[in-house]
C-alpha cells in the first residue's frame, strides 16, 4: 500500500507541521509513500533546515506557493472572483492527479495550511476512486477570512471532512468541534516529539553570565505570538531583576522582532536544526508557550497545538502557558498539571507565575516529572506511527 502525503510544509523547512511530519515519517518505509508540494525546499534551503529531508521522494507542483500567495490571491481579492479560485484549484487538482498515477498510490492525504491543497486532493482522490484522508493540523475553514477566501473554504470544508475515509486532528478540541458541527469521529494524534532524551537531568550549560535565569522559546515568532512576548517583557522588567533573561531561538530576523517590541531583556539565537533543540530546551529554567490573546482567528487559536508542545514536555523543564483561557494549549496544562498557565493578558500575574517557578525548586520538580510523564503517554512518536499506518491502512472511516 502507499499512499501520497499532500503538504506544504515539509522537512527541511522550519516549522511544526514539518517536524510533526518528520517525526511521523522518518522511520517509515520510503517505498510505501511519496510527498508533494508547492514549496520549492532547494530554494529556501537559504533560510536553514529544521531536519533532515525525509527518505521518499519530494514532487514539487509549480508555480512556488509565493506566486500563488502574491499573484492569484491578491487578483481573486481584487476582482472579488471566485472563478479564479475554482480555475487554480482544478489546475491543482491536475498536477496532483498526474503524480499520483506517476507513484501508483492507493490513498492520498492531505494536510491544511494551504487553500487550495486539500480540495485538491480530494478531487484526485475521487477521481482515483482511492481514499483520501485529511489531516486537520488546524481548521481549513478558518485560516483566512477575507470574504473570498471564507466562502470558498467554508463550501469545500464540508465536502472534504465528511468525505474523508479518515480525518487527522492534533488535539480534543478539534475533535469535539469536529464532532458537533459535522457529526464525525476524527483520529487524535498528538503532534509527536523526540522522546530519545526525555527525562535527561544533564543540564551542561553552553557558557552563559553567572547566575542568569534563561526563559527559552523556540519556533516561529509571528502574529500568533507577539503580543504574548511582549506580556513577558513587561512582566520581567517589573520584577527589576537583571538576572532573566528571554533566550530566542528562531527563524525570524531580530530586526523583525524589536519592531514588534520583542525587545529588552532578550538574546537572539541563530538558526538551530531539530537536532539541538532538546539540548537547548533542557539547558532553561523556564520554556515559555504563548498564544496571543488579540487574533483576528481567535477560534484558530483556540484550536492550535503548536509543535512543540511534546518537544517541551519531554525536556522535562517548567513550562509557563500564556495564552488564552478557552484555548486547547491553557486546557491541557491546567488538566494535567504539567506546566504553570497565566491565561489572562496580564503582566502582574504572568510575573507573578514567573517568579513562584523561579524560586520554588520543588514545583519545579514536580511540573517536570508531569511533564515528561505527559509527553510518554499522549506525545510518543511511536505511538502516532502506530495510530497513523492503522488507519491509513485500514478501509472505511476510523475514529
Amino acid at each position: 500500500m502507499k499512499f501520497a502525503l499532500v503538504s506544504i510544509a515539509l522537512p527541511p523547512a522550519w516549522g511544526g507541521q514539518a517536524v510533526v511530519l518528520y517525526h511521523l515519517l522518518k522511520e517509515m518505509n520510503p517505498d510505501e509513500y511519496c510527498l508533494i508540494t508547492q514549496k520549492n525546499y532547494h530554494f529556501y534551503s537559504m533560510h536553514g533546515e529544521c531536519a533532515p529531508s525525509l527518505k521518499a521522494r519530494y514532487h514539487f507542483l509549480g508555480p512556488d506557493y509565493q506566486v500563488n500567495r502574491r499573484v492569484i490571491m491578491g487578483a481573486a481579492g481584487a476582482l472579488h472572483l471566485n472563478v479564479i479560485l475554482e480555475w487554480f484549484l482544478a489546475f491543482r487538482t491536475r498536477q496532483i492527479l498526474r503524480v499520483v498515477r506517476e507513484e501508483g498510490c492507493d490513498a492520498i492525504v492531505a494536510c491544511t495550511g494551504d487553500l487550495f491543497d486539500p480540495p485538491a486532493a480530494y478531487r484526485a482522490s475521487q477521481i482515483l476512486r482511492i481514499p483520501f484522508y485529511l489531516y486537520a493540523f488546524d481548521k481549513y475553514s478558518q485560516a483566512d477570512k477575507s470574504p473570498e477566501v471564507y466562502s470558498f473554504t467554508e463550501k469545500y470544508e464540508p465536502e472534504l471532512l465528511r468525505g474523508a475515509a479518515g480525518v487527522i486532528v492534533p488535539n480534543e478540541f478539534m475533535y469535539s468541534d469536529y464532532l458537533e458541527k459535522y457529526t464525525i469521529t476524527s483520529t487524535i494524534i498528538h503532534n509527536p516529539s523526540d522522546l530519545r532524551k526525555a527525562g535527561n537531568t544533564d543540564r551542561d550549560e553552553e557558557p552563559q553570565p553567572e547566575g542568569e535565569k534563561k526563559i527559552v522559546y523556540t519556533g516561529a515568532i509571528y502574529a500568533a505570538h507577539f503580543d504574548a512576548f511582549r506580556d513577558l517583557i513587561e512582566a520581567i522588567r517589573s520584577l527589576n531583576r537583571d538576572d532573566i533573561k528571554v533566550h530566542l531561538y528562531t527563524t525570524q530576523s531580530q530586526s523583525n522582532l524589536e519592531a514588534e517590541g520583542i525587545c529588552g531583556p532578550v538574546v537572539y539565537h541563530k538558526h538551530q536544526p531539530l537536532s539541538a533543540m532538546s539540548e537547548i530546551q533542557q539547558r532553561a529554567d523556564v520554556l515559555f508557550l504563548p498564544l496571543t490573546f488579540n487574533s483576528a482567528y481567535p477560534e484558530v487559536i483556540r484550536t492550535s497545538a503548536p509543535g512543540k508542545t511534546g518537544d517541551y514536555l519531554a525536556s522535562g523543564r517548567p513550562i509557563l502557558v500564556h495564552a488564552p483561557a478557552d484555548s486547547f494549549v491553557s486546557w491541557y496544562f491546567k488538566e494535567h498539571n504539567c506546566g504553570i498557565v497565566v491565561d489572562q493578558k496580564d503582566p502582574a500575574a504572568l510575573a507573578s507565575a514567573l517568579n513562584t517557578i523561579l524560586s520554588d525548586k520543588d514545583l519545579q520538580t514536580r511540573l517536570g516529572e508531569a511533564a515528561r510523564a505527559c509527553a510518554l503517554r499522549d506525545f510518543n512518536p511511536k505511538r502516532a506511527r502506530e495510530v497513523f499506518s492503522e488507519l491509513i491502512r485500514s478501509p472505511g472511516r476510523k475514529g
